[in-house]
This record gives structure tokens, sequence and C-alpha cells, in this order.
């Protein structure tokens, strides 16, 4: 290869190279003819605005505006000199300087967001957010994280309202209806106690349970202010696996009434020790 070939390919790596160190400068803030001075300061050492500009093609007179910019941004050091002339900050120190004027300039407009801004959306979801809500959530395992949530933070009354297989899966919440009732929460719980659940069934002594036939769906509810109906696909004995619909519900009218009902049915309802009664 010839030597005039080898300096052209040498020209167009530089240039390349140059391009994409603008490009990267342009991501801490410097614009083109910034990136270009700091750029020739860092190999050039201590320069005028005359050698700068002569080096750049910038035009002279703009080459002293660019220098007091880039001074301003913690790129450049003026020296005291006649002529002027400055050298650049190290790119470490350079960086680091970039970095705490961003820190500075976030802090700072942080503080007037938070303090101006903050109340005013505050007072605008208080206004628009809907007081009385309906979720549908999908799957056994998230529903039984819901379930959870609805259990842990229940203050005085409890009502489940399940199927045969829905008692037998009742025990996997056994430690937090354990917590409940410890918080001395009512525990309501009505289903079919047939033979094949009657060992999951007493071994929730601590609670309510009362012999409910025919549920058609289950019904989980706090305190008469929050409710879920769940409709089990497939009922099956697995925990956590199956394909469950549930209606979340917040309404507090719609989710007493729910309750009102089932402590209506519960009341009527037989016990275990009248169920025991029946099956043997």
């Amino acid at each position: 290869m010839r030597l005039e070939n080898l300096y052209i390919i040498y020209g167009v790596v530089i240039m390349l190279q140059t391009q994409e160190m603008i490009t990267n400068l342009s991501e801490l803030g410097l614009n083109k003819y910034e990136s270009k001075v700091y750029l020739t300061l860092v190999t050039e050492g201590v320069s005028t605005a005359k050698n700068l500009s002569d080096i750049t093609a910038i035009p002279y007179g703009k080459v002293y505006e660019i220098i007091n910019s880039l001074a301003s941004k913690g790129f450049v050091m003026i020296l005291p000199t006649k002529p002027m002339k400055c050298r650049a900050i190290s790119p470490k120190e350079a960086i680091i300087n970039v970095r705490k004027k961003q820190q500075e300039k976030l802090e700072k407009f942080e503080k007037m967001i938070l303090k101006d801004l903050e109340p005013l959306f505050a007072k605008t979801k208080a206004f628009t957010e809907p007081k009385n809500s309906f979720w549908v959530v999908k799957g056994r395992s998230n529903i039984n994280k819901h379930l959870e949530a609805m259990i842990d933070k229940a203050k005085k009354q409890l009502c489940i309202f399940t199927s045969k297989n829905g008692l037998k899966r009742i025990g996997f919440f056994k430690e937090l209806l354990e917590m409940a009732d410890k918080k001395k929460v009512k525990i309501l719980i009505g289903g079919p106690i047939e033979r094949d659940n009657i060992e999951d069934v007493q071994s929730l002594g601590f609670c309510d349970i009362k012999h409910i036939k025919n549920v058609p769906c289950h019904l989980f509810s706090i305190d008469g202010d929050e409710c879920m109906l769940v409709e089990p696909i497939p009922d099956d004995d697995d925990l956590v696996y199956g394909r469950d619909i549930a209606v979340w519900i917040t309404t507090r009218a719609f989710a007493k009434l729910l309750e009102d009902s089932f402590v209506s049915s519960f009341s009527n309802a037989d016990s275990i020790e009248e169920r025991l009664k029946e099956i043997n």
C-alpha cells in the first residue's frame, strides 16, 4: 500500500474518532464548537485564543465566548496572562465538575417541583381519583396475594364464603389468620363441610366455621370496607395454579351489602358439630 494512502486512512480514522468524541462530549452539555475547542486544548496544552481559532477554524471573536463558556462549565482554566491563555481541565476532573453541577441543578429543581407542583398534584389527585373502585384480578396466584393483603389489614371482622375445595385451601392462609385472631379479628368461614375436608376445617379451630352448601363462588370480605368475589377456574386443590377470575371491590356500600348477606346466611348455618352428626 502506498504511503499517501496510509496517510489518508489514518486521517479518516482520526476524523471519525474526533467526531465520536464530539458526540460523547455533547452528552455532557457541550455544543459542537465547545467540544472542538476542548479537544484541541487537551491535545495542544496551553493555548491562546488566536491559536485555537487557527486550529479549529472557529472565528477569532467567537473563541473568547467559547472559552468563557467552557470555564463556567468546569472544562477550561483561564490563565492570568497577556495575551490571555487557557488550558484544559483534565477529563476526569471535568466529569466530576459536570456531575457536581448536574446534582446541584437537580436538587434545585427538586426543591422547586416538590414545593410548588407536589401539593398541586395531591390536590388534583384527591379531586379526580374515584373513591369507589372495582378491579379485575386474574390468576389464582395473584388473587392469593390480594387475599393475603386483605387478611393482614382486617381490624374487626373477616368473612370467608368458599367452596368445599376452597375450605381445603384456607390452610394456605392459616398463619395470617392466626395473626388476625390474635388481633381480636372475628373470623367467620362458611362452606360445604364434607368428609374429605373435615380435617382441614378442624385445623382452623380458632375460627368460627359453619356448614353452608351450594356455594356459587368465593367471597372474602373485611370490616365491611372491601371484598373480593372469586370465580375458581378450575376449582381444584392446587394452592397456586388456576385461571381464577376475581372482582376486587372497595366500594363500601357494595362490600357491606355482600358482607351482611353472608352474615345472615352464616347465622342460620349448621355448626361443625352439627354437621359432623349428619355425615357420620
